[in-house]
């Protein structure tokens, strides 16, 4: 059984409905160990060798990866450069898709791209082909020392470069719990579906904020104003019972509003 990462409920209208989170994605990164070079123990922040109970400067420093429980094999800034591929350089198209293709857990970071000051037509030839063909570029880049799968498309005037997760980092889903076999009764479903429709909106992203770092903030200045704080009480979320009910009183209160 998969372990959950978070547990609470997902509510809209008067519905609520106990969920877990489940890890979705994981990366595949070979991750380095900086090392004290004279003995080749792992360093402790701020950069102290538990050793030889030294501080230890950059230049005393090299990169071990972890092959067994505390041996490392070190490589040198000559090593690493020694495995460049033909993506150092270059973003390589391998091909286009179309938008819907790329499953959502699939897309990781997004930057955006700008051309040089000799690619302007170019770069903006390629943004209005693919906007006009409603294709994604998918192509291969080697960035911060990783050879990353991308994908290339355009967002109102920008090209906008998404790193995209390999098929290894993509989890299955996890055995979540059924008890009994599941019947959705139609009126249920209809009910469910008329929710949806009342509630169906434009999306708008300046009308989000971060609540939780804006109360986080409030909190760290009232502390530093020496203001008393009050934890407000905690608000528990009760699964529905009679989902029918919730249903048709999440209309009502939906049309009402």
């Amino acid at each position: 059984m998969a372990r959950a990462v978070w547990s609470g409920a997902i509510t809209f209208g008067l519905v609520n409905i106990p969920t877990k989170v489940y890890v979705a994605t994981e990366e595949k990164d070979i991750r380095f160990t900086t090392l004290h070079a004279t003995c080749k123990t792992p360093l402790k922040r701020p950069y102290v060798c538990p050793t030889c109970n030294v501080t230890v400067e950059s230049k005393e420093m090299v990169k071990g990866y972890e092959y067994g429980k505390g041996n490392y094999v070190i490589l040198s800034d000559e090593e690493f450069d020694s495995v460049a591929l033909e993506t150092s350089k270059a973003i390589t198209v391998l091909g286009f898709v179309d938008v819907d293709e790329i499953g959502p857990l699939f897309y990781e970071k997004s930057y955006y791209l700008g051309p040089e000051e000799t690619s302007v037509k170019p770069f903006e030839l390629l943004r209005q082909a693919l906007l006009r063909t409603d294709k994604v570029a998918i192509a291969r880049a080697t960035l911060w020392k990783k050879e990353q799968l991308v994908a290339i498309r355009p967002i109102g005037s920008e090209l906008v470069l998404t790193l995209l997760f390999y098929e290894n980092e993509v989890k299955v889903p996890p055995d979540v719990p059924k008890t009994q076999p599941v019947a959705i009764v139609d009126e249920e479903l209809d009910l469910a579906v008329k929710l949806i429709g009342e509630l169906t909106m434009e999306f708008d992203a300046g009308k989000y904020k971060d609540r939780y770092r804006e109360a986080l903030l409030n909190l760290v200045e009232a502390k530093v104003s020496g203001k008393q704080i009050e934890a407000p009480p905690k608000v528990e979320v009760a699964p529905t019972q009679d989902l029918m009910a919730a249903l048709k009183a999440s209309l009502e209160a939906v049309k009402k509003a």
